[in-house]
């Protein structure tokens, strides 16, 4: 079982013909992101992989509901910018339509085929719908923007899981003014640092299912290494963690998913498992030295997971930036965990330093 994108990546075969006949599932993938198991489907990248794959006389043909008037608008302006030739469009109650494109209709010189009409491109008000891109594959949103429901729906999620924490605190008389301001960074980080992981594995090999087992497998078993590695070696400080963090952050960034679409595809896997993944290897590692110096566990973990929440909310922000700048937040949040770890420590060793001399002094005093 495979999807379309990841069959033309993995095929060296040319085709007469292809089609993209109603694939829209409107499934998403996971829910720490907003790709749907189609949305790689439909990019200006999958198209034009479309294009390397048809013969000298090959056509592509694609037909669905598309619901919307300006999505057939979009699908259209990116056929052109793939192909380099405007489609044949034929439309059917506005948001019915059949696109085609390819040799075939090249060699037509813009004319119609012969005893056939082209159908004129619906005429949308408003602003011209953004093509949809790998890093920005979101075919089903006419610009970068996030819809005013789904803030507010956010919001909600947000109060409903402040309040849960805050109550459960109250309950088990859990003092609130041991909340972690660096596990709640963490929190946020390690959720976005998550879902750009999947979201590249997704790209790489086909949203599917297997693909999805495949990336949860991959993070589970950074985390039981990272534990491993904890547990044998004695980190005193972080620092050396966090550099290497931003390094392979930097990494990731310079490197997109779409520079690794080679073949072998075991070669891929462990090239794509080793870039997407060190990040999320090392954020563990450092999630591992922090709390296992926490003297208030349970507050530390409640931090943890308040920031996630927000981190899973802050995800939203790639339906406007694509998912690669979801990176440089990343990079922003550990660095900013790193103040809050080095501040913790620096109030720590200040507050010993003062009890020593504290419990000097009370010893000079008694002799």
């Amino acid at each position: 079982m495979n999807d379309g994108r990841a069959f033309l990546r993995t095929t060296t075969t040319n085709y007469d013909l292809i089609i993209f006949a109603l694939p829209d599932s409107l499934t998403l993938v996971s829910s720490t992101g907003n790709i749907r198991l189609e949305s790689f489907l439909f990019t200006d990248e999958a198209f034009q992989s479309v294009r390397a794959h048809l013969t000298s006389d090959g056509v592509f043909v694609m037909y669905n509901y598309y619901r919307e008037p300006w999505l057939v608008t979009k699908l259209d302006s990116m056929l052109q910018t793939s192909f380099g030739t405007k489609p044949i469009l034929r439309v059917f109650d506005g948001v019915q339509a059949v696109l085609a494109d390819g040799p075939v209709v090249a060699a037509l010189n813009g004319g119609t085929p012969p005893g056939d009409t082209v159908d004129p491109v619906p005429v949308v008000a408003g602003p011209t719908p953004t093509q949809a891109t790998d890093d920005w594959p979101f075919l089903y949103l006419r610009d970068p923007t996030i819809p005013t429901y789904y803030l507010v729906a956010l919001g909600f999620v947000l109060l409903f899981a402040l309040l849960s924490v805050t109550g459960s605190a109250v309950v088990t008389k859990a003092p609130l003014s041991g909340f972690s301001p660096h596990f709640f960074v963490l929190g946020s980080a390690f959720m976005l640092l998550e879902t750009k992981s999947l979201v590249s594995f997704s790209l790489l090999f086909g949203t599917t299912w297997l693909v999805n087992a495949m990336a949860f497998f991959a993070i589970l078993g950074t985390v039981l290494l990272a534990i491993l590695v904890s547990s044998r070696l004695r980190i005193q400080r972080p620092r050396a963690l966090y550099m290497l963090l931003f390094a392979a952050l930097a990494v990731s960034y310079v490197l997109p998913p779409e520079q690794l679409l080679f073949d072998p595809p075991w070669l891929r896997y462990l090239l794509a498992a080793a870039v997407a993944f060190a990040p999320v290897f090392l954020a563990n590692l450092i999630f591992t030295f922090s709390f296992r110096d926490t003297k208030i566990a349970d507050m530390a973990f409640a931090s943890n997971l308040l920031g996630a929440m927000l981190g899973g909310v802050v995800e939203y922000a790639a339906l406007i930036t694509g998912y690669r700048a979801l990176l440089i937040a990343v990079a922003g949040l550990y660095g900013l965990a790193w103040l809050c770890a080095t501040r913790a420590r620096l109030l720590a060793d200040v507050q010993l330093i003062v009890q020593s001399s504290a419990t000097e002094t009370a010893a000079r005093s008694s002799t």
